[in-house]
């Protein structure tokens, strides 16, 4: 193991090499069916898990199980050739997966999905162990599921422990999510002061959390601000509480105070025919944008930060293809759907 950011992210590099290119995805989108999808599949490196999960399931399975594994090993391999404080900044930028994890769980709890399906979007590269998940996903219910997860005593286990309970008697999923990002944030940023991450990676973070904050906004906006007081996420650096609170009643004009910031386009976006689809895919431009800037310093944990959030979508738009192609999505529909994962 190595805490040197030269050697770490020498490797890093030489992972994020073998990412799928432009020119897989465009013969993904052009295979005729399912089948032809997951040929051109095991020509990639997720060939080896794919050939073990086709052993055990087939189908959509094969696939999701394949993906899972290859991020897990992406993840769990990183933390392989770490140590020191890269290790810990690494652990904590592999929180996000156990964020989107309790999130998938939740989800399927609270729409009633089968565990295949819930098993089907779980993605286990961070604290939390695959076998835990899985207790999890076939879990009764939402308070069954917490209970099990709430045994790892993470940041966001803890809280997704509470808002189960307030679940029950208030089924707000949205406001359980909510809860999840306040918990996951004020979590991140507190490992960061304690592995003193460099300013570069903090001002990254506290973007993250501008975006969660707008992304809600735009969601619920007309609720009013008294009614989603409870929703704003604390440690952001751009969008103000006031600026949050006027999007969210909608506010004549509240859009234009993003104008000449960061997320100027998204507020463009958000005023234009594509709506809250093509905010999304600005306010993920902004963050994509951020991470490859903070992936020039060779010496910082950017490099990093910048390939997880690159394989963590390539993850997303695998299992969305192979949906595609399983159901015969046209290829049309199936392409505009891509550039929203």
């Amino acid at each position: 193991m190595s805490s040197d950011y030269g050697y770490i992210n020498a490797r890093v590099k030489g992972m994020k090499a073998k990412l799928l290119g432009q020119a897989f995805y465009q013969t993904a989108l052009d295979a005729s069916d399912f089948k032809t999808f997951t040929a051109g599949l095991m020509q990639t490196p997720y060939m080896r898990e794919l050939e073990e999960a086709q052993a055990r399931v087939s189908g959509l399975g094969a696939v999701d199980q394949a993906v899972a594994r290859n991020v897990y090993h992406t993840a769990h391999g990183l933390l392989t050739f770490s140590d020191g404080q890269a290790r810990e900044l690494i652990g904590m930028l592999l929180m996000r997966f156990d964020l989107a994890n309790v999130k998938a769980i939740a989800r399927g709890k609270h729409a009633g999905k089968g565990l295949e399906e819930i098993q089907g979007s779980l993605f286990p590269a961070g604290e939390l162990k695959p076998s835990l998940l899985e207790q999890a996903a076939v879990a009764s219910d939402m308070a069954a599921a917490a209970q099990v997860l709430a045994l790892a005593r993470t940041e966001v286990t803890s809280a997704f422990l509470r808002a189960a309970r307030r679940y029950q008697n208030e089924p707000d999923l949205y406001t359980l999510e909510v809860t999840l990002d306040q918990a996951y944030y004020a979590g991140m940023l507190e490992r960061a002061d304690g592995a003193k991450a460099p300013a570069a990676l903090k001002r990254h973070l506290q973007l993250e959390i501008d975006a969660a904050n707008l992304r809600t906004a735009l969601k619920v906006r007309g609720m009013g601000a008294g009614a989603a007081r409870e929703l704003f996420v604390r440690g952001g650096r751009e969008l103000r509480r006031d600026t949050f609170d006027a999007l969210i009643g909608d506010q004549e004009g509240a859009l234009s105070v993003l104008a000449g910031g960061t997320f100027a386009a998204v507020a463009t976006a958000a005023q234009g025919d594509g709506g809250l689809g093509a905010a999304e895919a600005e306010i993920r431009k902004v963050l994509d944008d951020d991470a490859k800037r903070i992936s020039y310093a060779p010496l910082e944990i950017g490099v990093v930060a910048d390939y997880l959030r690159r394989k963590e979508a390539e993850a997303a738009q695998l299992r969305l293809l192979a949906r595609g192609k399983f159901y015969g999505v046209p290829r049309a529909a199936l392409e505009r759907e891509l550039t929203h994962a």
